[in-house]
Order: structure tokens, then C-alpha cells, then sequence
């Protein structure tokens, strides 16, 4: 019976959430439009923290609860999620254009968030297991306000240009699919769609993992995280549908600098994380991802069908792998 409702809330999850991702992209676009305001800035900051939210709430929660394997497997697989399976499977629906801020403001935020876990998993805790203290989450929290600081000031530099090409609100409507009347109480709609329904396809898939007898590092690396990224997998798939690759990519960037350095560091903040031992392999698989999807954007400015499938059938052998190697037989 238990397994039958957990079944019945991921099914009732995952719908709430597909309408919900569909509204909140048509809206954070038109919004971006009417406020002349670029794409990919929305789609690094509102669309990347609304679709981060049900990693927020699963990883504070858990680390509050003392579930650090949890807290911190959900954040690692998250954004190996992200970049592998989202922006993979997004490739394939549409090659991503990588826009030029991304290069150069961007990646480079989303490596040094990553690589910081190296010493912050070493050093500095001085007792096995390994902690994230609150000293370390404090800088993981410049990281991101940093990060919110460019990101601003990019959005008012870029806000006085197109002020100076689009000066009518009534010319951007008639690019936006919704005006700001709608496209508002439509983004609100659908990012709350977005977050309940992350929220009960986790709490549905972690009940049916748990149920199987899978560890919580397992758990929190698979099931957890690839539940709370379905607002992402959904996001980032409709609006590469939609041939918005700006709101596609930047979500995903900002997805994965929000969940380190926000997530991970207000959840370290409030209770210093114990980090599991097998923990610093799934750190170098996802640097190893980020400098993939870095030199892939250098290459020529896009991710490419082909490079998709790759980070695609990436994912897949991550997954085969950790499996096997948490599994009671290994």
C-alpha cells in the first residue's frame, strides 16, 4: 500500500510539475521581454533558483535532520544531473547556443564553486568523517552573492542598451506570448507548480528507493537528486523546445551555482555537513563534467547533438557505476 501511493504522488508529481515548468518559461520570457531584460539573465537567476528550490528545501532539510548523506548526495548528483541528462537531452532537442557571458562569467563561477569542495573535503575539519564547516559555508555564500553582484550589474548594463534600441512597451508585447499582466501571476503559478511538484515526485521516489533497501548516500546521489532536478530536466527541455536556449542553458549554469554555493552553503551555515568517504569520487566526476562542458562551449560556441549524446551516455555510465559500487554485493 505504501508503494502504491509513493507511485501514485511521483505520477501526481511529475504532471504538476510538466504544466508547471510550461507555464513558468512562457512567463519568465515574456517578463524578460517586457523589461527588456535578457533571456539568459532570467534564465540565471529566476528560472535557475525557482527550479533550485526543491533542492533547498530536501538538502536543508535533510542537513537539519542530521540526513547528510541526503543533503549533500542530492546536491553532487543534482548538478551531475544537470549537466549531464539536462543539458544532454536539451542538445539533442535543440543545440545550445552559448552565449558569450556564459564563457565569460559563467562557467567560470560554476568551476571554482566545484573545485573549492576539494579543500573543503581535505582540510581544514582536522576528525574523520569529513565536515563542511560553517567558515567554509560562509565562503561558498560570497561565492554566490559575487555572482549575484555581475549578474546585476550585467542585467543594468545590458537594461541601458536595449533601452536605447526598444524604448515602447507595447513594441516588446508584441514579441512576448503573454503581456505583464499575465505573464506575472503565470511565472508565480508555475514556479509554485514547479516546486510542489518537485517536492512530491521526491518524496515519492525517496519512499519507493527506501523501501528497495538502497543506502541514503545512494539515495541521495540518484533518486533525491534526480527528483528534485526534474524541475530543471522539465525546464530546460521545453524552453530548448521552444527555441528559448538562452533561458535552456542559463538555467542549468545557474542551477549548479546556486545549489553549491547557495544550497550547499546555507545548509553548512546552519549545521555543519559530515561528508561521506566515497564522497571526493563524485567531486572529481563532476569537475570532470563542468571542464567538459567548458571546452565544449569554447569549441564553437554551442553544445552540438553530438556532444549531447555524449554527456547523455555520460550520465548513464555514472549512474551504471555508482549503483554498482554501493550496491551490497560490491
Amino acid at each position: 500500500m505504501t508503494l502504491f501511493w509513493a507511485f501514485m504522488l511521483l505520477l501526481a508529481g511529475f504532471v504538476i510539475l510538466v504544466k508547471g515548468a510550461d507555464f513558468f518559461v512562457d512567463g519568465a520570457s515574456s517578463i524578460a521581454k517586457f523589461f527588456k531584460i535578457s533571456s539568459l539573465i532570467i534564465g540565471l537567476t529566476v528560472v535557475a533558483f525557482g527550479t533550485s528550490l526543491p533542492e533547498a528545501a530536501v538538502s536543508i532539510t535533510s542537513a537539519l535532520s542530521g540526513a547528510d548523506d541526503v543533503s549533500f548526495g542530492n546536491i553532487i548528483g543534482s548538478n551531475i544531473f544537470n549537466l549531464a541528462l539536462i543539458l544532454g537531452l536539451a542538445s539533442l532537442v535543440l543545440p545550445q547556443v552559448v552565449h558569450d557571458d556564459l564563457i565569460r562569467r559563467d562557467f567560470p563561477f560554476a568551476l571554482i564553486a566545484v573545485v573549492l569542495l576539494v579543500p573543503m573535503y581535505y582540510f581544514f575539519a582536522g576528525t574523520s568523517p569529513y565536515f563542511i564547516l560553517r567558515f567554509e559555508a560562509a565562503i561558498l555564500l560570497f561565492i554566490l552573492a559575487s555572482f549575484m553582484f555581475f549578474i546585476l550589474k550585467d542585467a543594468k548594463a545590458m537594461n541601458e542598451l536595449n533601452t536605447q534600441v526598444v524604448t515602447h512597451a507595447d513594441e516588446v508585447e508584441k514579441v512576448a506570448k503573454y503581456s505583464i499582466k499575465m505573464a506575472i501571476p503565470i511565472t508565480l503559478i508555475g514556479m509554485a507548480g514547479i516546486v510542489g511538484g518537485g517536492i512530491m515526485v521526491t518524496n515519492g521516489a525517496r519512499t519507493i528507493a527506501l523501501e528497495l533497501g538502497m543506502s541514503e548516500w545512494l539515495v541521495g546521489l540518484t533518486i533525491v537528486s534526480v527528483g528534485t532536478s526534474l524541475p530543471e530536466l522539465v525546464t530546460s527541455v521545453v524552453a530548448a523546445a521552444k527555441k528559448e536556449s538562452e533561458i535552456s542553458m542559463g538555467n542549468i549554469i545557474g542551477s549548479n551555482i546556486f545549489n553549491i554555493a547557495f544550497i550547499l552553503g546555507a545548509s553548512a551555515f546552519i549545521n555543519p555537513i559530515a561528508l561521506n568517504q566515497t564522497a571526493i569520487i563524485d567531486i572529481y566526476i563532476l569537475i570532470g563534467l563542468t571542464a567538459a562542458v567548458f571546452l565544449f562551449s569554447l569549441s564553437n560556441r554551442k553544445i552540438s547533438r553530438l556532444e549531447g549524446f555524449f554527456l547523455v551516455m555520460s550520465y548513464i555510465s555514472y549512474l551504471t557505476y555508482i549503483i554498482l559500487r554501493d550496491s551490497p554485493q560490491a
